[in-house]
């Protein structure tokens, strides 16, 4: 599927393009691999998504791009300011569906941050679970454009796509951790609800008193 604003380009073009667009905020976004990995309706969803309110359906299709998309997504994580129900409704399905280290360092940098709304922390825990949880099949870059209907959950498509840098082998007991953390220690209630109910999700059930119990599987 191809992203309605794209443009029709030479490879070289697509490569000067991308370095333009990337260079306006100062993003680290090879222009080279980007036109060599990334498919060509990229560049449009790139303009898009380096707008002030970039559209839900750009944030979502960020998911078919593994070289460009992770950096994009994880600036409008990074960004401060307020944000719409639907911006992040669409980054935390993109983001869960395109699992890479730049999008973990944001939405963890994003659920630590106590200045930062309830609604994102939370949100950005999400993202935290479900690269946590196991069960996603990997499909090729360029087809998450297509890989569910529009309103469905990346969940529930259970299809996600490996960004060019790799998640870690700890990602699983790193979110555990921290999500432990912010269940125990964290000023906001509702941050503290949203932690203990992703610990559980794992696997892992916070007691009144002592530490993490681990559940147990009949």
């Amino acid at each position: 599927m191809t992203h309605p604003d794209s443009p029709s380009r030479t490879p070289r073009g697509l490569a000067l393009a991308t370095l333009l667009l990337a260079s306006t905020l100062g993003l680290l976004i090879p222009a080279t691999v980007i036109a060599q990995s990334d498919a060509p309706d990229c560049i449009s969803i790139i303009a898009d998504m380096l707008t002030p309110t970039p559209s839900a359906g750009a944030i979502r299709a960020s998911a078919g791009c593994p070289s460009s998309g992770p950096v994009t997504l994880a600036n409008r994580w990074n960004r401060r300011g307020p944000r719409s129900a639907a911006e992040r409704t669409a980054l935390v399905e993109a983001s869960s569906l395109l699992r890479d280290s730049r999008i973990y360092d944001a939405v963890l940098a994003v659920a630590r941050d106590d200045s930062r709304p309830s609604a994102d922390r939370v949100a950005s825990m999400k993202v935290m679970v479900d690269y946590a949880g196991n069960g996603y099949a990997v499909i090729q870059q360029g087809e998450a454009h297509g890989a569910s209907p529009a309103g469905t959950s990346p969940r529930s498509a259970e299809q996600s796509v490996d960004g060019s840098v790799a998640l870690t082998p700890g990602v699983r007991s790193d979110v555990k951790r921290e999500l432990y953390r912010l269940a125990n220690v964290d000023r906001d209630p509702e941050v503290r609800a949203a932690a203990q109910k992703g610990s559980e999700s794992l696997g892992y059930v916070l007691p009144s008193k002592g530490s993490v119990a681990h559940y147990r599987m009949p």
